[in-house]
């Protein structure tokens, strides 16, 4: 009895020394799996950006002049599927002149973006993830014209990205969201990253599937805004109104 007492304390020994050998071995192989990972060059993905679900976002038409031809800034993002390389220096905001530039994800968190070699701007996605642009304007007085650009199209037009287009405007210590391709006045399709094959630019006419995974900023200065000349009144009081008229410039 002592002795097979004996032997079966020894056998479950054995077997407890051998388990916790092959799990010492599990967490060894384990790690050295993940530094050869953490080591490894990135494997990417390419990625574009398909005509997503409609989203409220209204807008009006103003006039407003540039003061140049030329874009004060331009700056390209390139965006592909994968993983940020190990120890990669990463920020969250482009600097364009007093506009500073940001790609955020759905709930407003910004996205991480580095440098490349060539010193472009690169960021890694997730497929069927949702995106959008956000530029404020950090002036107190200037106002400037955004023109950008998805995977080559006009994110107004979804014509071919020019720099004679025009586009949305940010006026002092405000925020533009762009949220997607606009569908009309009232409502764009969400940006969404998807396969290249799925991609907007991909499946419409003026888009070419070569163009994909790139976003395109231009920044433009507007011209100060002039005020009209005061018009002559015949019966001031009896024009009046119900509100404040705006300001004119007096002769």
């Amino acid at each position: 009895m002592i002795s097979s007492f004996k032997r079966r304390v020894l056998l479950v020994s054995s077997l407890i020394l051998l388990l916790a050998g092959c799990s010492t071995m599990r967490h060894q192989n384990s790690a050295a799996a993940d530094a050869a990972e953490m080591s490894a060059p990135t494997s990417e993905q390419r990625l574009g950006t398909e005509w997503g679900e409609s989203i409220d976002s209204r807008v009006v038409d103003v006039e407003a002049s540039r003061l140049s031809s030329s874009p004060t800034r331009i700056a390209a993002i390139y965006y592909s599927g994968g993983k940020l390389p190990s120890g990669a220096s990463t920020f969250a905001v482009v600097p364009l002149a007093d506009i500073e530039m940001r790609v955020q994800d759905e709930r407003g968190n910004n996205m991480k973006i580095m440098t490349n070699s060539d010193g472009g701007y690169k960021m890694y996605a997730r497929e069927g993830e949702r995106y959008q642009l956000a530029f404020y304007n950090r002036s107190n007085s200037v106002t400037y014209e955004i023109v950008a650009t998805v995977d080559g199209l006009d994110v107004l037009t979804g014509q071919p990205g020019s720099l004679e287009r025009r586009g949305y405007l940010v006026r002092p210590r405000t925020t533009l969201l762009i949220e997607g391709f606009r569908k009309s006045d009232s409502a764009v399709a969400a940006f969404r990253f998807a396969k290249p094959d799925e991609a907007y630019a991909a499946n419409s006419a003026a888009g070419d599937v070569n163009n994909v995974g790139v976003i395109g900023a231009a920044v433009f200065t507007i011209a100060p805004e002039e005020l009209p000349d005061c018009q002559p009144q015949a019966f001031p009081a009896s024009n009046s109104g119900r509100y404040a008229p705006p300001p004119c410039r007096k002769p």
